[in-house]
């Protein structure tokens, strides 16, 4: 009779080789031989941790997703709502949010392949997909919250368009790590280029608000 190991690492392992096949190949196209061969383990495993590939596909996003649960964004907004009161606490709110959210994005225990898997995922209408989204929105609602709180605005819209101007370089970053690779002799972005985008980001983020109320303002008058 065959036994299999109920290890965390043996269950991590074929959740980072299905993770990093995944992303390289499709969802698709790759097959549960494949993946315990390139985690080193006997393809019988695979059904006794998570009961087949479709078990196996939902350990893996949800693993993605882990970071994001708990909306770390929105967590933090609720406790410093009160320091959108003044400019001063204003800026230090949008700086720390966008330090969070470099923080996961960047966080050296990620594996790579996390960003690429979840922009092919996020392209199709999936259930994963969706469970995916309904995870990570809520992060995306606090910056949102952000812009309705400071600029009085109600407007879907601009609030959207103030956050993809803040996490869209980010995401670009993320999902596509070959691009940084081919326009750098180094082959990973350093420490440094990534506290440069931030300061990119936190200064686009404050910018831009600024720009956005003008045009909400120059709008007001002329209805």
């Amino acid at each position: 009779m065959v036994t299999y190991s109920n290890s965390e690492t043996t269950r991590k392992s074929l959740i980072m080789a299905a993770g990093e096949l995944f992303s390289e190949h499709g969802i698709d196209a790759v097959t549960t031989r494949a993946i315990a061969k390139k985690a080193g383990e006997n393809i019988g495993v695979i059904h006794y941790h998570f009961g087949g590939k479709d078990g196996l596909i939902n350990a893996v996003i949800d693993f993605a997703n882990e970071p994001w649960r708990n909306d770390p964004l929105g967590s933090f907004l609720k406790s410093h709502l009160y320091l959108l009161k003044s400019r001063n606490g204003q800026n230090m709110v949008i700086e720390k949010m966008i330090n969070i959210f470099f923080s996961i994005c960047f966080s050296p225990d990620k594996p790579s392949w996390i960003g690429t898997l979840m922009f092919q995922i996020s392209q199709r209408d999936l259930e994963i997909s969706r469970k995916s989204f309904n995870i990570f929105a809520p992060n995306i609602r606090a910056f949102m919250e952000v812009y309705h709180t400071i600029s009085c605005d109600s407007d879907v819209e601009r609030a959207y368009h103030w956050t993809m101007a803040i996490i869209s370089p980010v995401a670009m970053e993320v999902v596509n790590p070959l691009a940084f690779r081919r326009i750098s002799p180094h082959d990973e972005p350093s420490d440094k280029y990534i506290t440069k985008l931030k300061g990119n980001c936190v200064h686009n983020a404050l910018s831009t608000i600024q720009f956005l109320l003008q045009l909400k303002n120059i709008s007001d008058a002329k209805e």
